[in-house]
């Protein structure tokens, strides 16, 4: 089954350039150019990964990705960030909302497939990572009897 992934962004343009794209190497597209439509759309379909903008209207890019990590069931996916918005403070902004990649356009396409294939092989290393290794947690204290926990 191919592998799904969300873009969000405004443009009509770089929607059809982004599916085109991703289309052409087999994968899943879907698409939207809002915020609260993104979150929405990665709650319901559970995307792979998400390709956003952070200059969309209504909520901003910045705020859905806090709100995907903000949420146990959208927290895994991985957010790659394409946008206009090139300067440091941008991006360090970026990083801090908890988007895994941060390219800005234009972008050669070869260099956003990528960074798009790498964040899907990261994703699938770290789901196998979970489903196949178990945790145990053990805790000592070094007095027994009152205000000790078992």
């Amino acid at each position: 089954m191919a592998e799904t992934i969300l873009i969000v962004d405004d443009e009509n343009d770089t929607l059809d350039f982004l599916n085109l794209i991703l289309t052409r190497q087999g994968y899943q597209v879907i698409q939207t150019d809002n915020g609260l439509d993104a979150i929405k759309l990665a709650h319901t379909q559970r995307p792979n990964l998400v390709v956003l903008d952070i200059m969309l209207p209504g909520m901003d890019g910045l705020e859905v990705a806090r709100k995907l990590r903000g949420h146990p069931d959208t927290a895994l996916i991985p957010i790659l960030v394409f946008t206009a918005k090139t300067e440091l403070k941008d991006k360090l902004a970026g990083y801090e909302s908890g988007v895994d990649i941060y390219l800005t356009k234009p972008v050669h396409p070869v260099e956003l497939q990528a960074n798009i294939k790498a964040l899907l092989t990261q994703r699938k290393g770290r789901a196998e990572k979970r489903t196949t290794h178990g945790y145990k947690l053990g805790v000592l204290a070094a007095k027994g009897g009152l205000g000790v926990s078992t």
